[in-house]
């Protein structure tokens, strides 16, 4: 069997979504026993990038054991700079497509393939070309709009959601009938190695605006409490177009540098270390949106969450999203609708380490369905119940 993989800058970019697309490749070898995969993605004129075995970058990139076994990289030149280079590339990935028994397109986008059976990975559905604001300024683009949202509907043998939020999005954009649908648990690298726990809450997150990181700062400085008992650290990936937020960030924590440690493009093992050592855990993107009339900007599911509830931590997270669907609240964590329900769940956890102890376990038992093998077991499910490829 020959299955490829579509992620958008996958030599670029070490995300949520690449890694989950990742976690397909070593599902796939899995599944099928070691199938000829092929990753497809850009390759850009300036890119001094130069991979030779896309195995061993993704294992080092996500903690992986991909198999280097019958698996390749093929990288398409591509221009995205206007539109005639995007629509050349779109054509040239079509065309790269039909050599292929299996295809998965792994990055949000409208593209349409034409391999014998596609599959989209939904981690939150694209909006219609016709409900552009494009084509509201200019209507006599609609008739292509709608070849182009026509051609994504009819493309897709089966579209993979994560999350009933993702789910419920996709059918009120697109309409998808049922028999071309399948939610499953996405899989997420579980922290396994757990070390002595510390009285510190740990933000693991993309240091960028839309995850509402200074609302969390804002929060922990206006808790005498928990500055006398908890430090408050934040780490995550840091690129140019974040440099003026992280600067906002720096500027906001201002003289508590001793209590809020910022934390710069830090390794897989300083994130898993300070995972093990975290009490708890907390994550607020979506604060400042509206779920009804922005929900793309709504976590749609919460992978670090799941991370964090694997190495005990206890998650006290904005009630958004899918976020909702993995924390039962005063279960296995919190919810919290404002900062000032997040500083008291948070303060009552400190003042209650047996209450604390329990959540945790409850944490890492929730946290367990999230493995890669039940990932591994469900994809292989949907595969052969929803396209009957084996």
């Amino acid at each position: 069997m020959k299955i490829g993989l579509y992620i958008s800058d996958i030599l670029l970019r070490t995300g949520g979504t690449e890694a989950n697309c990742s976690y397909i490749i070593y599902a796939l070898q899995k599944i099928y026993n070691f199938p000829e995969i092929t990753v497809v993605s850009e390759k850009y004129r300036d890119s001094d990038i130069h991979v030779t075995d896309i195995a061993s970058r993704l294992n080092s990139t996500f903690g992986l054991d991909i198999k280097p076994v019958n698996i390749s990289l093929s990288l398409l030149s591509a221009d995205k700079s206007n539109f005639i280079g995007r629509f050349l590339f779109e054509r040239k990935i079509r065309g790269t497509s039909k050599r292929f028994d299996l295809f998965f397109n792994c990055s949000m986008n409208l593209f349409s393939f034409a391999a014998k059976k596609n599959v989209v990975i939904i981690h939150f559905p694209p909006y219609r070309k016709t409900k552009s604001k494009f084509v509201q300024k200019y209507p006599w683009a609609y008739f292509a709009a709608v070849l182009k949202d026509r051609s994504f509907l009819k493309t897709y043998a089966l579209y993979i959601s994560y999350s009933q939020y993702v789910r419920y999005w996709l059918d009120r954009i697109w309409g998808v009938d049922e028999a071309r649908t399948a939610l499953i648990d996405p899989a997420v690298k579980l922290i396994t190695k757990t070390g002595e726990k510390s009285d510190f809450i740990f933000v693991c997150s993309r240091i960028e605006k839309s995850k509402d990181i200074d609302i969390l700062i804002s929060a922990y400085k206006a808790s005498e409490l928990l500055q006398k008992t908890y430090k408050l650290i934040i780490a995550g990936a840091v690129i140019a177009e974040t440099k003026n937020y992280v600067e906002t960030l720096k500027n906001l924590i201002g003289g508590m540098a001793d209590l809020i440690t910022l934390r710069e493009n830090p390794s897989h093992e300083e994130i898993e270390a300070y995972y093990s050592q975290a009490k708890i855990f907390w994550h607020a993107k979506g604060y400042s949106v509206d779920e009804e009339s922005d929900p793309f900007e709504i976590e749609h599911f919460g992978l670090t969450t799941v991370e964090a509830m694997s190495a005990g931590c206890v998650p006290v997270v904005i009630n958004k999203g899918g976020q909702k669907e993995i924390i039962e609240d005063g279960v296995n964590g919190y919810r919290w609708d404002t900062p000032e329900q997040l500083i008291e769940k948070t303060v009552y956890l400190t003042q209650h380490e047996d209450e604390r102890k329990k959540m945790s376990e409850r944490a890492r038992e929730k946290a367990e369905h999230y493995s890669l093998d039940n990932f591994t077991e469900n994809l292989g499910k949907a595969l052969i119940e929803k396209l009957g490829v084996r």
